[in-house]
């Protein structure tokens, strides 16, 4: 009987504003990616998925190979964690949008061999090569994978006693839009694609053997082409799920498509409504986002059933220190429930990155300070202190528990008490992320 090699698939913690890595009891949204690729596994090989988040990584095992993919922060991270493991002679791979999109050889300082975009499709190249003795040390995939043939994610290796009762699954790739700041921008380039509903729902119904009826679609932006939400959204309406996923906020032009996605057991959407400033959003490519017409959409999700998690970023370039009480009044005004906020931080490969580093404003090229949490960059009407300090103040102020009550209030009625309750816990973790100086939302 043949051995089976031991490959060994790591999802890395985000690191913290002191570039140490985050670590938690319980991760309530897993990463799908080591999934998908254990999914397209050679059977020659022992798998096991590790996330480093909630999970300790089995360093002093024996391992024929590590593979580790890591987004922002998450790929500093990797570096560190790949280093340890070649210091044992185990070899290791690198791979993710970040490392794709900004020098993707300089990794290979830090592993055996890197696969740049998607990998589904060339990772069992890889593998075959690795069993055969033959790795090279750069794999490019050749086109984005076919997405009527992407793999149902191997949801059994999820460690279950670690996980919470979401689990995640994907419906489409890219996002048609061309954002600055945006690193799927920067990769998809305008793409998007879309999955079969048929494949979809086969992968929702693997999903619920796993023990959970709770869904979190990772799509970068998941209502984007009416025809197909209408018959993903109608085809999910039978499978009785609960789920959330990212949208822009032209979804609260479509009542009717509001209707449906509830009806199908959509309970929150994130939306990166980014800045309450039109000249910040037009430098961002972003001007679709009216920010007078915010707190009228925000409430035409609420009042179809469907709460908005907002994402915003502090310090673009027409922010002053006047913009954290507008920002503070803003949330406390249109109650969002789950409101995420980030320093803006130029992401290497990104035209925002380009921008600064051409007009000499980047103050930091520590990679691991790149977590949203720290300033890294010259504000251009404020100093770095005062972003920084009102940052961190503006956060205290919106999770006071009074804070919370107050925004959580209006969007009980008529929600799944295990989701309220689910929602008050994840505003008082963020409360103590906020305290301990972890941007919330990381991980």
């Amino acid at each position: 009987m043949e051995t089976k090699l031991k490959l060994l698939l790591i999802i890395p913690s985000a690191l913290d504003s002191n570039g140490q890595p985050v670590k938690l009891k319980k991760l309530m949204l897993p990463s799908i990616t080591m999934l998908m690729l254990a999914a397209v596994t050679p059977e020659n090989f022992h798998i096991r998925v590790i996330y480093e988040t909630v999970e300790d990584i089995p360093v002093n095992e024996h391992w024929d190979l590590v593979g580790i993919s890591g987004m922002g922060s998450g790929l500093m991270r990797a570096w560190q964690i790949a280093d340890v493991f070649r210091g044992q002679g185990v070899k290791t791979v690198l791979g993710g949008i970040g490392l794709s999109i900004f020098n993707p050889e300089s990794n290979l300082e830090h592993a055996d061999a890197i696969v740049i975009g998607e990998a589904e499709e060339i990772w069992p190249v890889l593998l075959k090569d690795f069993s055969e003795g033959t790795m090279k040390k750069v794999y490019q995939a050749p086109h984005p994978p076919d997405m009527n043939t992407l793999p149902t994610p191997r949801y059994d290796l999820l460690n279950a006693k670690k996980m919470g009762f979401m689990r995640s699954i994907q419906a489409t790739r890219g996002c048609p839009f061309t954002c600055r700041f945006c690193s799927i921008a920067a990769y998809s380039n305008g793409s998007y694609r879309r999955r079969p509903v048929d494949k979809v729902i086969g992968d929702i119904r693997a999903l619920k053997k796993s023990g959970s009826k709770y869904v979190v679609f990772v799509d970068d932006n998941l209502f984007f082409d009416p025809d197909y939400n209408r018959d993903l959204w109608t085809a999910l309406i039978p499978e009785k799920i609960t789920w959330l996923s990212s949208s822009t906020i032209h979804i609260a032009d479509y009542p009717e498509m509001l209707y449906l996605a509830h009806k199908s057991g959509c309970f929150m959407l994130s939306i990166g409504i980014e800045s309450l400033n039109n000249k910040n959003l037009k430098d961002a490519h972003k001007t679709w986002n009216q920010p007078d017409k915010y707190i009228k959409a925000i409430e035409v999700l609420r009042k179809n059933g469907i709460m908005v998690s907002t994402s915003m970023m502090l310090g673009l370039d027409y922010d002053t220190t006047d913009t954290f009480r507008q920002v503070f009044d803003f949330i406390m005004e249109s109650r969002v429930p789950i409101p995420r906020i980030m320093i803006f931080t130029p992401i290497p490969g990104t035209p925002a990155y380009d921008s600064l580093e051409n007009e000499n404003r980047i103050i930091n090229r520590d990679l691991s300070k790149y977590t949203g949490g720290n300033v890294v960059f010259k504000p251009r009407f404020m100093t770095p202190g005062e972003l920084q300090k009102g940052y961190w103040k503006l956060y205290e102020d919106l999770f006071t528990r009074k804070n919370i009550f107050n925004r959580m209030l209006p969007n009980i009625p008529g929600q799944n008490p295990l989701i309220t309750a689910g929602l008050f816990v994840t505003n008082y973790k963020y409360r103590t992320h906020i305290q301990s100086r972890v941007v919330p939302g990381i991980t």
